[in-house]
């Protein structure tokens, strides 16, 4: 609903806004290393509780130019604009303005709405229907990759390769994908209808309703390959990304390998956008022997090392990464701190290059600021910030296949996954 208001109160709002952001103390401080090219929901977070960076100009100075310039604004608007202004508007706006022009790449403001969905991704689970899925252009519509298991999907009967063309009646290709993903979530226990399209070329339509439920994320999948001239199969480990729910299925997956005495491990993190920096460092613990596995550096020079405290629970296995130019922030540590402990080979093409922390501070309205507080590094070797990891070898896959959903190229057409694959020849 637009209100008509006085501009100066506006303007006093924004200006309020604006302080909490300088002075507001940090609260649920996290890493989130994203990679804002990746096409998952996948943001990285973890739980640290350091002191902020030392800032460059003063929260005073700040204040006093960006309200002198809002009441100047204020001023005309107020005596000269002829149509209505919405505060709540006004104050969003200008939170993500400030944000946007503070030269923080990474940064971000977050609305309330953004906030819980954010927060449900991080840790794993959210209220939906259980199934992975991706964006088929072909078709403008959700492409179903998995069901999860005890879902409502898997009740309902949907399938791999369904087609979600609708939800609620409202067609995905007017709405947009990332809209109807919002949609098909919702509150434990409410209803959601949803069309589908499968069969020869998508000709057969099915309206299914489902009531949400509290549904776990699989971050990490697991298969085994069998390798023509090697007795044991490779144990196949795809990471899509590193949630609180991660480290579990991770040991899953590498205990289930290990049992099955595999020959080797191929671990995937291709398009792998980030995670959380305690999932990693619980992973990276999981895989390598005692000693530093990550550093956090600050502006001030200060530093922090997590350090691993066991023995790592694949050490005698051999283990292979794969990476490409979405593999980004937590996903690239976790390569390069397994590389400076020479744990891994790493295969496929140079990584994104995101190697700052940043931290969401919870503002007292319920919204959030993501700002960009530290770096982190590998164990030993220099920070990959705008670098990238550069793979030991080398393979891009064919121009064909460049385009194909890596959930959806066989195993004999990509490339990259035979390369790491004939590692073990």
């Amino acid at each position: 609903m637009t209100k008509k208001i006085s501009v100066w109160l506006a303007a006093s709002l924004i200006i309020a806004t604006t302080i909490i952001t300088f002075l507001i103390t940090f609260v649920n401080a996290t890493d989130l290393a994203t990679n804002n090219t990746a096409a998952a929901v996948a943001n990285t977070e973890a739980s640290v509780t350091e002191e902020p960076q030392k800032q460059k100009v003063s929260p005073q100075e700040i204040v006093s130019k960006v309200s002198n310039k809002i009441s100047e604004l204020a001023y005309y608007y107020s005596n000269y604009y002829v149509g209505d202004i919405d505060v709540d508007k006004l104050v969003e706006g200008a939170a993500e303005g400030f944000v946007a022009y503070s030269g923080d790449k990474y940064g971000q403001y977050h609305t309330k709405e953004e906030m819980e969905l954010l927060t449900s991704d991080y840790q794993g689970e959210f209220a939906g229907i259980g199934v992975s899925v991706t964006y088929n252009p072909e078709y403008m519509a959700i492409e179903i990759l998995s069901v999860m298991d005890n879902s409502p999907a898997l009740e309902a009967g949907l399938l791999p390769n369904d087609l979600v063309i609708a939800v609620n009646g409202e067609d995905v290709a007017y709405i947009g994908y990332n809209e109807a993903i919002n949609r098909i979530r919702g509150e434990i226990g409410t209803e959601v209808t949803i069309t589908i399209a499968r069969g020869a070329k998508y000709s057969e339509r099915l309206d299914v309703t489902m009531v949400r439920a509290k549904v776990e994320e699989q971050s990490v999948t697991y298969d085994e390959i069998a390798v023509d001239g090697i007795i044991d199969p490779i144990g196949y480990v795809r990471i899509t990304t590193f949630n609180n729910k991660t480290p579990e299925q991770f040991k899953s997956a590498i205990g289930e390998g290990l049992t099955n005495h595999i020959h080797g491990f191929v671990i995937d993190l291709r398009n792998n956008g980030g995670g959380t920096l305690d999932s990693v460092v619980a992973m990276l613990d999981m895989v390598l022997e005692e000693g530093p596995i990550v550093r956090i550096q600050y502006s001030n020079g200060e530093e922090t090392v997590y350090e691993s405290d066991m023995y790592g629970l694949s050490r005698r296995m051999p283990i292979v990464l794969l990476v490409n130019d979405n593999t980004a922030s937590a996903a690239e540590l976790f390569t390069s701190s397994l590389r400076d402990y020479g744990r891994a080979f790493v295969v496929g093409e140079k990584t994104f290059g995101k190697g700052t922390v940043q931290t969401i501070i919870r503002l007292r309205d319920g919204t959030a600021l993501r700002l960009s507080t530290a770096m982190y590094a590998p164990p030993f070797s220099d920070n990959f910030e705008g670098v990238g990891i550069t793979p030991d070898i080398e393979v891009s896959l064919a121009e064909e296949y460049r385009s194909t959903n890596l959930f959806k190229l066989p195993y004999e057409n990509d490339a990259q996954l035979q390369a790491a694959i004939n590692l073990y020849k």
